[in-house]
């Protein structure tokens, strides 16, 4: 049932912000969840966890940095993605409200704004299931790669471990990810639980970056489908006028009245967009950076080193690619959806229309 909403036969409501609510509420961070005591100490109890695991992974990779490069880039790369995601913890917390109020206002624009002529319903659900479709899809892709690079650290020294067994080799036993800790933790008793804090942290980055870069996508995508909405207004407006060369005072009023309600519209839409925008600006630039370093550094090591490691690093860069992606297209789609409406007006017999 998880895996519903990649078809196109659900229900449309089911679509709507399917992939970052349910990644975000996981970890207790999905705005619009009631903050109970019980979610508040998740999110602060996950936020804590992954604060930790981020600073004894930086102190453990520059340490190495002089010693054993490869094991430094084994440790700074997930590193810095864990560092990144912390900040996007801090901000969508921060922004809590803020996050709230647009996206209830899109919900509002999306699903509440229908007209009463059935053609306008029709034309307005082929969009916003299109849009959702793509959405859903798109989000899923970067989380299911992560999910699985993820999988495949915490794997690692199991993995490693069973194959020094079966040489008869005395086993080593190692974390999912490199960071500093106390000896009891790495090679003592306690080990099991060194084991599974390492590997949550994992799953922790994989929840929030996988569910914050899909609340960024899927808003895009939202705004794009908002404008072709109003394409589709501004056709079906000039469309009933197709038969005449102007327009009688009675019809020019009319056009009037109905081109202020798109005009207030498209200026809802893009206040909108930059209310949100500015509340994602650090957090595009962070993750630009941060995916920039990751995916070089993960080359380097596919390059330079062999064995297992090789195969971690291609999903690494696979999901670190595949996050740029989710960002570039999804603005892509508001840019071009925004300068098509000029070219969608200019195809109309606008000429008909009186100089007001």
């Amino acid at each position: 049932m998880f895996f519903d909403f990649l078809a196109r036969t659900t229900n449309l409501e089911k679509y709507y912000l399917y992939v970052p609510k349910i990644c975000l509420r996981v970890m207790g961070f999905w705005p619009a969840s009631p903050r109970t005591q019980l979610i508040n100490v998740w999110s602060v109890f996950n936020f804590l966890i992954l604060l930790i695991g981020v600073l004894t992974e930086l102190h453990a990779g520059f340490s190495l940095l002089s010693t054993n490069l490869e094991k430094a880039l084994d440790t700074l790369c997930p590193a810095g993605t864990s560092a990144v995601t912390v900040l996007k913890m801090i901000l969508i917390s921060y922004y809590r409200k803020d996050f709230i109020l647009v996206l209830e206002k899109m919900h509002q624009m999306l699903f509440g704004d229908y007209r009463k002529d059935n053609k306008y319903v029709l034309a307005y659900k082929r969009i916003i299931r299109h849009h959702s479709v793509m959405a859903a899809r798109v989000n899923f892709t970067p989380f299911l790669a992560g999910f699985i690079t993820c999988t495949a650290y915490n794997l690692k020294p199991l993995v490693l471990a069973w194959i020094f067994w079966s040489k008869g080799k005395e086993i080593v036993w190692l974390t999912p990810f490199n960071m500093t800790m106390p000896p009891v933790f790495v090679h003592g008793l306690l080990y099991p639980l060194g084991y599974l804090f390492t590997a949550y942290t994992g799953y922790v980055t994989i929840f929030m970056f996988g569910g914050c870069d899909a609340l960024y996508f899927e808003y895009c995508a939202h705004i794009a489908a908002l404008l072709k909405m109003l394409q589709v207004d501004v056709k079906l407006l000039f469309a009933k006028f197709n038969e005449k060369l102007s327009l009688n005072a009675e019809d020019s009023l009319y056009m009037e009245q109905q081109l202020k309600l798109i005009i207030r519209r498209h200026n809802a839409i893009i206040e909108m967009t930059n209310f949100f925008r500015q509340r994602y600006a650090i957090i595009t630039l962070a993750h630009f950076v941060s995916a920039s370093m990751v995916i070089g550094a993960s080359i380097f090591e596919m390059m330079t080193y062999s064995g297992f490691g090789r195969f971690i690093y291609l999903g690494y860069t696979v999901a670190a690619l595949s996050q740029l992606a989710v960002y570039c297209y999804g603005g892509t789609l508001v840019a071009e959806n925004s300068v098509h409406l000029s070219t969608v007006i200019f195809k109309c017999n606008w000429f008909i229309c009186s100089p007001r």
